[in-house]
């Protein structure tokens, strides 16, 4: 353990910096090459990663997803939920029952023809543009899973209007696939729609609804024991999502001042505190930039630093 702690070493680090950090970076103001600066950012998660890690649903479950408190507790007890075209279980996640821990993972086990009603809209044109605009309803008066369909299908629809192609990782079939949670009350557009036009970003759009048989994946979930104590789930996790493992020991005081901010930059060229920092953290990369790679960021990652964990993140942008 450390000789003292990074609870006592930020009581004294913010006094601190501004003396200790004086000199330490080198720039050349006179070359007029474009400078980049590397900008870390450090937020304290604690000393446990388990309240981060088990997966709760919604305060307001959405209809795609409000079957998956079922279906994981099916996982868990050993069946295999199986679905066509979506997960069945939340992949990735964890989950505890009964004291204990389990990990959910997706796996693919067939293929099948399924019937989906799908949401395509045509532009009409824009509200301003049109002298005698159809009936039509307002996108806000629309159910939760309706508004998230027209405005997938009016990414579609839009591009179509403007002659290119909408992006296939959000555009399905030329708009949007029903595929769950649009059952009775949940939807006034599938399968059959009781509106034939939408108003949705200042343009009127004609509403189609037709059921097309695709090739739908057949996804199972399964819960996977990782660990049956919380001690045991704490190791799980720290193996699992631990990116950089640092020692307040083994840190120059510099480095010590650069990690307990919140936010910390420097312009190249860096110091050689500041450079040994990022390489520790799995950063080495990102020190390779040039200007015309700018802006890059790496983030999202975890540090072990002695009984606390941070999550942390670079980005480099050029300088002002």
């Amino acid at each position: 353990m450390p000789s003292r702690s990074r609870r006592s070493f930020l009581a004294t680090a913010g006094a601190a910096s501004a003396v200790a950090l004086a000199g330490c970076v080198s720039v050349d103001a006179l070359s007029g090459e474009q400078k980049l600066t590397y900008t870390l950012n450090v937020d304290r998660l604690g000393t446990s990663l388990a309240p981060l890690a088990l997966w709760d649903p919604p305060e307001e479950p959405r209809p795609w997803t409000a079957d998956y408190a079922e279906t994981i507790d099916a996982a868990v007890a050993g069946e295999r939920p199986t679905t066509h075209g979506y997960p069945p279980v939340p992949e990735g996640e964890y989950v505890e029952r009964d004291g204990t821990y389990y990990r959910l993972i997706v796996v693919t086990t067939g293929l099948e023809r399924v019937e989906r009603p799908v949401l395509t809209l045509e532009w009409v044109g824009k509200l301003r543009d049109l002298d005698d605009p159809p009936g039509r309803v307002r996108h806000s008066a629309l159910t939760r899973i309706d508004r998230r369909a027209v405005k997938i299908a009016y990414v579609a629809a839009r591009h179509r209007q403007m002659g290119g192609t909408a992006p296939g990782d959000v555009v399905e079939d030329g708009g949007y696939v029903y595929r769950r949670g649009y059952e009775g009350p949940q939807s006034g557009l599938a399968p059959d729609p009781i509106h034939d036009y939408v108003e949705y970003n200042g343009a009127v759009l004609e509403v189609s609804v037709e059921s097309r048989e695709l090739a739908e994946p057949a996804y199972t979930g399964v819960a996977v024991p990782v660990a049956d104590s919380e001690a045991a789930f704490e190791r799980a996790l720290d193996g699992d999502t631990v990116d950089a493992r640092l020692s307040l020991d083994e840190l120059t005081e510099n480095q010590r001042i650069a990690i307990s901010r919140d936010q910390y930059e420097e312009t190249a060229p860096l110091s050689d505190d500041y450079r040994s920092l990022l390489v520790d953290l799995g950063l080495r990369d990102l020190l390779d930039s040039s200007p015309d790679d700018a802006p890059r960021a790496e983030n999202g990652l975890r540090l072990a630093l002695d009984d606390e964990y941070y999550r942390y993140g670079l980005y480099v942008n050029p300088a002002d």
